[in-house]
Parts: structure tokens; sequence; C-alpha cells
């Protein structure tokens, strides 16, 4: 993680002389697919809402005592990750907050689950989460924040910080055709992770597959269709919450 932190670092710094580049390729973004963004505001499941520019999701069902904070992956707007958390929050019964990281970038915005927080009431649980670079991140942010937290959820990554002896719960997702962080990589940074460290791994599915975005450079292809892929995503969280 900290590598990441000095590359972001060095670009930011680079963007001094590159003038508006940097801030442009931020900001251009993997987009939601409009679709499922629809899909998920009418799912009976959840309630969405928009606080303080962040997207909160509540289990409708009943009332939940455990708040999920959500760092995007790089260059991913937040809404493009509602149908799966939407899916995530009806399932496992958790309350979500979806982050909007600083340029798109989750590596300048780490302290954001401090924010995110404050958008729900009445939580006992609390437990950090990301998707890509975002799951570093959050990560990151767990190994100095072990005794607010019950644990990490990985969404296509690995951690990238050492809290191999802390008492943080954690559950790795892992895509078996992801082609951006194949799942190899992920394996070897499992020891980074405490002993209890819970991996799942969805055959036939591939990075990009965490949200809903469309095709990302260099990802794998897929087997598996996105209604599967929310199943495998939402049924895992079920069992790792419950």
């Amino acid at each position: 993680m900290k590598k990441v932190l000095i590359a972001i670092g060095i670009g930011v710094g680079l963007s001094t002389f590159l003038g508006c580049g940097f801030v442009s390729w931020a900001l251009d973004t993997y987009k939601a697919e409009p679709i499922t963004q629809i899909s998920a505001l009418n799912d009976p499941g959840v309630v969405i809402s928009e606080r303080d520019g962040f997207l909160v999701i509540r289990p409708s069902a009943a009332p939940s005592a455990t708040g999920v904070l959500f760092y995007p992956g790089l260059r991913i707007e937040p809404k493009a990750y509602l149908s799966k958390l939407a899916a995530l929050s009806s399932k496992a019964g958790v309350n979500v907050v979806i982050g909007r990281p600083r340029l798109n970038i989750a590596a300048l915005s780490i302290g954001q689950a401090d924010e995110m927080r404050k958008q729900l009431t009445g939580i006992r649980r609390w437990y950090v989460a990301g998707h890509s670079l975002g799951g570093a991140v959050a990560c990151y942010y767990a190994s100095n924040h072990l005794d607010d937290l019950q644990g990490v959820v990985l969404l296509g990554t690995y951690c990238g910080s050492d809290i191999s002896m802390s008492r943080l719960r954690v559950l790795t997702m892992v895509a078996g055709s992801d082609g951006v962080i194949a799942p190899e990589t992920i394996g070897q940074h499992a020891g980074e992770l405490p002993a209890d460290a819970q991996f799942v791994r969805i055959p036939g599915m591939v990075h990009s597959q965490f949200g809903n975005y469309g095709p990302q450079s260099g990802d794998g292809r897929p087997s598996i269709d996105d209604s599967q892929a929310r199943e495998a995503i939402s049924e895992a969280a079920r069992a790792f919450f419950r």
C-alpha cells in the first residue's frame, strides 16, 4: 500500500508540470451503467439516499447495527457500485455508505471513512471495504484504526498492509477470471491478513463485475453474467456477516 501511495504522490507532483492533464485523466471515469442504477433504486429490499454527497444504502427489512464504509476503485464512478452493494445490503442485512474519493482516487481520500461514518446512526459494528485500489486503501485505513473496526471486506484486491496480528475479521472475494489483479497475486498477499481470514473465489467472474461500469482495460473475459456475479457477491457477504 505504501508503494501505491508513493506512486500516487509522484503522479500528483507531476501534475504540477503537466497542468490539467492529470486532473483530466482522473476525472475521466468509468461511468455507471444507467440500467443497473435504475434497478438498484427500484429494489424493494433497500432504501437508497444521498447524504452530504455520499450514497447511503439501508436494508428495508429491519434496522441494522452494522455499517460498511466502502471505497470505490480507481477512476470508477461511485454510482457504478449501487447495484452490487444494494443486493449485498439486502441479503447480508447491513448498511453501506459509498465514498466519493477526491479526483476519483481513493488514495487521495484515505481518511474519508471518518466522514462516511457520520451518515449512519445506531451502528455498533463498523467495517471498511473497497474494490481494487479502494480495497487497499480501506485496508490501510483499518491498519491505523484497529480498535474502531470489526473487520475488512476486500473485492478483487489484496490488503497491501500487514494486519495479520489484528483481531479484525476479513473477507476477500476473488474474481476467478480477473485480468486486472490476478487471483494468484491476491493469494501471494494472504500472509498480510489474520490466519482466519476468509477467501471466496467466484469462478468465471472478472474484475469489472464487482461494479457495473462496462469492460475495463486489461480485464479478463467473464463466463458468468451480471446477475450471477451479483448473487455470488451478496451470498458471500451474507455468510460472512451473519
